[in-house]
């Protein structure tokens, strides 16, 4: 059957009936219209609600709502659109996008709407005196004589480079966009994309689509694999080989592990990605002489880094080792400063706590390490009173924000994020201390040492001089830190610098059932489940997934508020070992925010929802803003129209756009990794045989003593008991401790 095609203007909207109807009855049509705004657009989809407006004489529109994929839709273009109208019975009249173009802004008004609505700056009332000035020639202005808009008055030089630049983007970010939708990227990405690239985004990734994969988040090398696959590029080509090895490095690193065997990388090619093996070696030349990567011969394996990971794990062995050979304290004075501790605060130092002071007195570096209520807290304050008596001015600093805050109110003393003390500079994109520069200080405290990555150890330990003591403070027993390595555990495994393991636990905190648990754990023994009224540990046994969060939920909002000292959902964290599943982080976030923080101004993030009141967690560094992973902040100000979110953390704002939100995610329930160095006065965990890939002693053992108050976990007995059981660490590769014990 031919298909007959009709025009019919109605209202100026342009509309091209085509004949016959579709498989659901619906008479396919054309609609041409300018798109007036955005109702809403699923990033991650592209599924999209928008209204488009066309304008007739003496200003007669009408509008037309559209659904479908919209992703890379900008206000003011034009827009032709197949498909058919529907009747919805709560929205109504809807055209069901099935095809789409986009067109540059088409005539004056839907040019005014664009300059008004896209370009930060320009208001209603001065992109209509620009449209008004130009009329139907401000299309060719802007595309051959942009300055020319200064023309116009209340235009300067900024606005008009900020317009001239706007426009000549446009046309690049809307190819990218359509070219990205073919291949399942979002218009998120896109913009991501664009912002890196500019308007040569389209042939940089038609000419090397592997590069996304090393420069834009949220863009992995699966996804620009399948790009480099349509463009014809070959699966054993040698560029497609290099960016695998670095895709392999980096999710090794993702998983903690400084450097990756050479043997997992050839298995990898043959098995995984269906490459022929010996390309490894191949692309590893290429990517060695570059400087991208390090390969380095071992008795057991030779093991590739990542460049920045090579470099930073042997300057902290080679500082730690320079600072071990450095000048300590005299005996006399340490003696002196010895006694002071001992006496002051009319505390009374057990001979634990005496060594672990002495030892950090006449020690370079040192290595104090234990679980809850051994003491460290008193230690490290009776040691700031010994280090004063002494003449010196320690810096104290731990890696977050929460960690030096706690820091702070447990020793009265002054205390900073490492980032902070290293004095980091957006501008630059790295620490202002450093070698050249190094902190004004003869001894430096680090709390919470074992959530300290390879990375910003590295950078501390550069800022450091020559004669400088460092003590290291922290639980061995913990996970280890987000980002790779683990320093803490390879210093002590060094046996390069005295380690004190502190193991009395003292009175106060031998009747919390919080710290008897956490210490049963550590010799795999089964927690108290009692649930004994005046205790602070409780477990509720629930089997079924939709139990357990429904358990989950009647505490968050009613059973421990009024306890404990607990006046506030908000000082409730749920943690969960994992992201995924009815008891992830996703799904419990989802509940726990509809529970929490149900309504108010908002803006959609993909298939998330951001709103004012939120609690967030910042889930990668942004140097730029200053705002490192894991860190807890609340969204103080949503705006819808701007696409804006403002958050409040510890230590700064940051305000993010639309494109940037995946930066941020709900931590209504965070991972237990992303918990480390935080306290909360009270913590729930679900502990469900659904976690089994991640039940671990270590695990369970962080989870317990975040809580300050209380710790509640719901489950089943079984998963808790695997929990005990499994000791695996999966250890982390690694060769700092053997570089710390190089003679």
């Amino acid at each position: 059957m031919r298909i007959r095609a009709a025009r019919v203007f109605t209202r100026s909207v342009t509309r091209v009936i085509l004949a016959p109807v579709d498989s659901d009855g619906h008479r396919e049509e054309i609609i041409e219209g300018t798109l007036d705004h955005l109702l809403y657009v699923n990033d991650s989809t592209g599924y999209g609600v928008a209204v488009v407006k066309s304008y007739a004489g003496a200003g007669d529109t009408r509008t037309v709502t559209m659904v479908g994929n919209l992703a890379g839709l900008e206000i003011g273009s034009g827009i032709r659109a197949r498909g058919s109208f529907e009747k919805h019975p709560r929205y109504g009249e809807q055209f069901h996008v099935s095809d789409l173009q986009t067109l540059r802004p088409a005539g004056v008004n839907a040019l005014e709407l664009y300059l008004a609505k896209e370009i930060s700056g320009i208001g209603p009332e001065l992109a209509h005196r620009i449209a008004t000035h130009f009329g139907e020639s401000l299309p060719e202005i802007l595309d051959k004589t942009p300055h020319r808009v200064r023309e116009v008055s209340g235009v300067g030089p900024v606005t008009a480079a900020r317009i001239a630049e706007a426009w000549r983007d446009a046309s690049g970010l809307r190819e990218l966009t359509v070219f990205l939708r073919g291949q399942g990227i979002g218009a998120a990405a896109a913009r991501r994309i664009h912002k890196q690239y500019g308007k040569e985004s389209l042939a940089v990734v038609r000419r090397d689509p592997y590069l996304l994969a090393r420069t834009i988040h949220g863009i992995g090398f699966r996804t620009a694999d399948a790009i480099a696959a349509k463009l014809g590029i070959p699966r054993n080509s040698v560029e497609r080989a290099r960016a695998a090895i670095i895709f392999l490095l980096e999710r090794m690193s993702d998983d903690g592990h400084v450097y990756t065997p050479l043997e997992y990388l050839e298995e990898q090619f043959a098995s995984g990605l269906e490459m022929d093996a010996g390309l490894v070696a191949q692309a590893l030349d290429l990517l060695a002489a570059a400087g991208e990567v390090v390969v380095e011969p071992g008795d057991e394996h030779t093991a590739v880094y990542l460049a920045r990971l090579h470099e930073a794990e042997v300057t902290v062995a080679e500082r730690i080792r320079a600072l071990c050979a450095g000048r300590p304290m005299s005996a006399a004075v340490a003696e002196r400063a010895l006694k002071t501790a001992s006496t002051a605060e009319g505390i009374t130092l057990s001979l634990e706590q005496v060594r672990a002071i002495k030892t950090a007195l006449s020690s370079a570096v040192t290595v104090i390490t234990g679980g809850p209520g051994t003491g460290k807290t008193t230690i490290l304050r009776q040691l700031l009173a010994a280090l004063g008596d002494a003449g010196l001015k320690p810096v104290l600093c731990a890696p977050t924000g929460r960690a030096a805050k706690r820091l702070q109110e447990a020793t009265g003393r002054d205390a900073k994020t490492i980032h902070r003390v290293l004095e980091y500079a957006p501008e630059t994109g790295g620490f202002v201390r450093g070698k050249d520069f190094p902190l004004r200080t003869n001894y430096l405290i680090v709390d919470e040492a074992s959530m300290m990555d390879i990375e910003l150890a590295a950078s501390l330990v550069s800022a450091l001089m020559p004669n400088c003591s460092l003590l290291l403070v922290g639980d061995r027993d913990q996970l280890p830190s987000v980002g790779p390595g683990s320093v803490l555990k390879d210093v002590i495994a060094s046996e390069l610098v005295p380690v004190v393991e502190l193991r009395e636990v003292y009175r106060q905190a031998r009747e919390s059932v919080i710290v008897a648990n956490a210490h049963k754990l550590n010799r795999g023994w089964f927690p108290d489940i009692s649930n004994a009224p005046e205790g602070d540990f409780f477990f509720f046994e629930r089997a079924a997934p939709e139990e357990v969060l429904a358990t989950i939920k009647q505490l968050v909002q009613q059973r421990l508020v009024g306890r404990f000292g607990i006046k506030d959902p908000r000082e409730i964290q749920v943690l969960t070992p994992m992201n995924r599943g009815p008891l992830g982080t996703h799904t419990l976030n989802h509940e726990l925010q509809a529970l929490l923080n149900p309504a108010g101004r908002e803006l959609r993030a993909g298939d998330r929802v951001i709103r004012e009141g939120d609690r967030v967690i910042q889930l990668r560094n942004n140097y730029d803003k200053g705002v490192f992973n894991g860190s807890i902040g609340r969204v103080m100000t949503v705006d819808p129209t701007r696409g804006r979110v403002t958050v409040a953390f510890e230590e700064t704002h940051a305000e993010y756009d639309q494109a940037e939100l995946d930066e941020v995610g709900l931590a209504y329930a965070i991972s237990v990794h992303k918990s480390q160095g935080s306290q909360y006065p009270a913590v729930i965990m679900p502990i469900h045989p659904q976690h089994y890939l991640m039940l671990r002693r270590n695990l369970l053992y962080t989870a317990i003593t975040r809580a300050e108050r209380v710790c509640v976990l719901v489950g089943t007995k079984a998963a808790l008991q695997q929990a005990v059981r499994n000791q695996d660490e999966r250890q982390r590769l690694s060769r700092l401790a053997d570089r710390l014990r190089i003679d």
